[in-house]
This record gives structure tokens, C-alpha cells and sequence, in this order.
């Protein structure tokens, strides 16, 4: 039962036969009413080619762009087969709350947060997350799953030694999971916009397959109660993806609508570990203070939306190069 669970509810812990070379990561996204404090938080594990197991949580203050990593031992990290819901020491992760309890010599972090009104990503028999069909292709490089495409936040921490009201605050929760992290990526993230209810996503990365690899590209954009999908597995075709100055542009189209994006890469950068062939060595960088502009057309090229979102998530991490797509 736990394994047809798993397929349908990405969101769940994936790994519990898992004995080397897997990693599985939850990315959660807090943003205080006022916006003058911007966190990721990150709790996962990893085994490496040798069986060794270790959990971790890492932080990232997207103000400073400072960056924490808090090794646990393996036995620390429980989790429920049937639902989202994560420990690591007395550290507590779901879709729907969040309790942290971090120190250390250079780093405090304690605190309750609750996660309201949130909204899933949409599943269906064929298309149970993100990925669509990829979803049920085993043995992938790695997997990506969309949890809460957005939610409100109520409650406070205390911050190195400040306590931060998160009341009003909005969020954002995805994850990963597999046996390393791709050669190369470009991700950016943002539902931070001056509309309400709306939620970005996009992200392309070399993809190993059977012996060879393809680029594949999965997006999302949601207005309010509609949802749009842009993806290989859509038959979206990437017109344009390039990178200048610290500008991404992106233009996406299918059938009936075209979507374009500029991402204006914010400076405070952070460092992250990464999991290669399970193992966490693997260093990259990410921002969660990015602007992102986004317009979205018709096939008769009448705009649907157009807005600005700040506070967005942005990595390009290995030969990213390779994945721009010049005008066409």
C-alpha cells in the first residue's frame, strides 16, 4: 500500500527502502508580514554509496544571504507513511505547521509556525504532481514535487536572538528526492506578487535518460483559482531562455497561451549543500530575494496577466549555459 501511496502523494516521505545513493529534501519558504524577514528552510536526508545515513536541516536568510547547515544523526528522523509529516529531533515539519527548536554556537532559530488556507498542487490519476507522467518513470536522477503552491503564515520565532512576528506572513513548500541532484539546473521560484493568490515556478535541468539525457523544463503559473502548466510533458516548446547581466528571460508557449518572465537575480546569495549519489558535497548557490516579472498572453496575443513578484527563489547551478535557449 505504501508504495501506490507514495506515487500519488509526492509529498510523503518516498525513501523507506532506500538503503544508498538517495537523498530526500523539503523546501519550505517563510516570509513575515512586513517582508523584512525572508527564510528557507530545509530539512532532508541523504545515504551515500557506502549506506551511510545522516539528516540534516538547513537555513537560509534571504536578507543577508547567510546560509546554516545542522547535521542530525539518521535515528532522529521519523516520518509518517501516510501523510506529510516529518521529524528530525525536536524539529517538526508538515503542510501544515512547523516547529523548529535550532542552536548552535552561530545560529538560533526556535519556534512555531502554522500554515493556513493552504493550496495543494493539483493532482490527477495521470498527473499525480508536478512532473505529470515522469512521475511514474522509476529510476530518475532525481524528483520534484510541489506540496503547498502557496499558504498564509501565523505565529513567531525567535531569529538569532530577535523574536520575528510571522503573523500575515505568506509561504511556500516543494521538495526533491532521489539519488542526486541534476548536472546542471535553472530554477526560480516566486509567489510573492503585488496580486494576491498568485504563484510561479520554473525550472529546467539536464536530464539523464537510458543512457543519454534530454533538457527538460517543468513550470506553473496560478491566478487566483486558475492553474496553468507549462512543461515538456505538455508539449510547450521554450521560445527563448537566456541570461545577461544578472537578467533571466523566459518565454514559454503552447497551444493557447505564451508566457513570458524577466528575473532580475538578487546579490544576497547563500550556499547550500547539495546531494550528489547521496552523499551531501556537493556546494551551490540560491537566492530567495530575486524580482520576477511576469506577463501572460492569449494565442492572439492579448494579455491575461501582467505583474512583478519580489522575494523569489533563483539557482543556476552547474554548466547551466548549456540550457539557454536562443530566439526562435
Amino acid at each position: 500500500m505504501y508504495r501506490i501511496n507514495r506515487l500519488f502523494n509526492p509529498e510523503i516521505f518516498q525513501g523507506q527502502y532506500k538503503k544508498k545513493n538517495y537523498f530526500e529534501g523539503w523546501y519550505f519558504k517563510l516570509i513575515n508580514g512586513n517582508q523584512k524577514s525572508i527564510l528557507s528552510i530545509i530539512p532532508g536526508i541523504a545515504i551515500n554509496k557506502n549506506g551511510e545515513k545522516e539528516a540534516f536541516i538547513q537555513a537560509i536568510d534571504g536578507i543577508i544571504g547567510q546560509s546554516h547547515y545542522i547535521p542530525f544523526d539518521y535515528d532522529d528522523f521519523k516520518y509518517n507513511s501516510e501523510r506529510f509529516q516529518v521529524i528530525i529531533g525536536d524539529n517538526y515539519f508538515s503542510k501544515d505547521r512547523m516547529i523548529l527548536n535550532l542552536e548552535n554556537d552561530n545560529f538560533i532559530c526556535i519556534g512555531e509556525l502554522h500554515f493556513l488556507n493552504p493550496i495543494p498542487y493539483p493532482k490527477t490519476r495521470f498527473c499525480p504532481g508536478i512532473m505529470g507522467p515522469f512521475s511514474f518513470v522509476p529510476l530518475m536522477e532525481c524528483y520534484h514535487g510541489v506540496v503547498n503552491i502557496s499558504h498564509n503564515i501565523q505565529g513567531q520565532m525567535v531569529y538569532q536572538k530577535k523574536i520575528v512576528n510571522f503573523d500575515n506572513g505568506y509561504g511556500y513548500i516543494e521538495k526533491d528526492w532521489g539519488k542526486s541532484f541534476p548536472e546542471s539546473w535553472i530554477w526560480v521560484q516566486c509567489n510573492h506578487f503585488t496580486k494576491e493568490n498568485v504563484s510561479f515556478m520554473f525550472s529546467i535541468a539536464k536530464i539523464p535518460w537510458f543512457g543519454s539525457f534530454f533538457i527538460g523544463f517543468i513550470s506553473f503559473l496560478r491566478i487566483g483559482d486558475k492553474h496553468y502548466t507549462f512543461a515538456t510533458y505538455t508539449s510547450c516548446k521554450i521560445k527563448h531562455l537566456n541570461l545577461k547581466d544578472h537578467l533571466i528571460s523566459i518565454t514559454l508557449k503552447n497551444s493557447k497561451h505564451e508566457l513570458k518572465v524577466q528575473v532580475e537575480i538578487s546579490n544576497n546569495v547563500g550556499e547550500l549543500m547539495a546531494p550528489k549519489v547521496g552523499s551531501m558535497d556537493r556546494k551551490i548557490e540560491e537566492t530567495i530575494n530575486s524580482k520576477v516579472s511576469i506577463t501572460l498572453l492569449d494565442n492572439k496575443n492579448n494579455i491575461i496577466f501582467k505583474d512583478t513578484g519580489h522575494h523569489g527563489g533563483t539557482e543556476l547551478s552547474g554548466p547551466y549555459k548549456k540550457l539557454l535557449v536562443p530566439n526562435h
